[in-house]
């Protein structure tokens, strides 16, 4: 059970089926989404917190769910991991629109003006989320980032990632066949670069089902810590690691240009299917 005092404040979206979603207005990071079944499609670690500090100011990230990777991704640049877009505080802009205003020289090693603009939207069964990038300064500026998502399952080790068979690996190689994770040990953190088409994650036999679509991306992050290092998260519950797999829309081979006076924007639709026994995790 997650507390709202250890997410800050928070927004609940519903849908015309009776599906939720919350979001966190510290980086308008989504921390649940619920199908009309009650279901609950993301995970959340049990020690999910917005406290403590981080190096560029302000409290550290949430632990699952959607965080926003941004204007940068992991450590590809000189900017604190993932960049400050989701350890900022976001306004709630009505309806499933949040917005992050970041004026120059706001945050350490980020001299540009841009405006950020997230739009959360609940279909049947879906959770789609867009990513709006405007460059409000006088000069070009490049990012790379992610809609890191985090899928709740069962357990990892009986998850498959398929659709990117053939694909080119940023670290070198391609994806051959289906990505598992039965080793559960090791961490496995794969950059898939020029991604297209939907990806399909299954847990067990077809138990549990999502489909990932997206534009305006090119890349898909998969990613689960394994085991052994997970047992070294501070912010991850004991075992935690088995209950979730990411999948992510993601820029990561080439940085995205957005020249002064224009926008960008990515998307990706999470479908949820059959779900089986997986476990609700409920925040109050």
């Amino acid at each position: 059970m997650i507390s709202t005092a250890a997410l800050g404040e928070l927004v609940t979206l519903s849908g015309p089926d009776g599906s939720t979603a919350t979001v966190a207005l510290h980086g308008a990071h989504i921390v649940s989404w619920k199908t009309a079944d009650g279901a609950e499609r993301l995970f959340l670690s049990s020690l999910a917190t917005i406290g403590g500090a981080t190096t560029i100011g302000g409290a550290m990230a949430i632990r699952g769910g959607i965080p926003v990777c941004f204007p940068q991704f992991a450590g590809l640049g000189p900017l604190p991991k993932h960049g400050f877009a989701r350890i900022a505080t976001w306004e709630h802009r009505g309806g499933g629109v949040f917005a992050l205003t970041v004026a120059p020289g706001a945050w350490p090693g980020w001299p540009h003006e841009c405006e950020l603009l997230l739009n959360v939207g609940l279909g049947p069964s879906t959770l789609s989320v867009s990513l709006t990038v405007c460059n409000r300064g006088s000069t070009a500026f490049n990012f790379t980032g992610a809609l890191h998502s985090y899928l709740s399952c069962d357990d990892v080790t009986r998850v498959r990632v398929s659709g990117l068979d053939g694909r080119t690996v940023q670290r070198g190689g391609e994806v051959d066949g289906d990505i598992t994770f039965a080793d559960g040990q090791t961490d496995v953190d794969l950059s898939v670069l020029c991604a297209a088409g939907p990806v399909t994650v299954t847990s067990g036999s077809d138990s549990a089902l999502m489909i990932c679509a997206q534009t305006g991306f090119a890349d898909v992050v998969v990613w689960n810590i394994g085991e052994t290092l997970g047992a070294g998260m501070k912010d991850l519950g004991v075992g935690e690691w088995k209950s979730y797999v990411c999948v992510e829309a993601a820029a990561v081979g080439t940085p995205i240009t957005v020249e002064p006076g224009t926008s960008w924007n990515g998307s990706q639709v999470l479908v949820a299917g059959v779900w089986g026994s997986c476990a609700t995790k409920s925040i109050e």
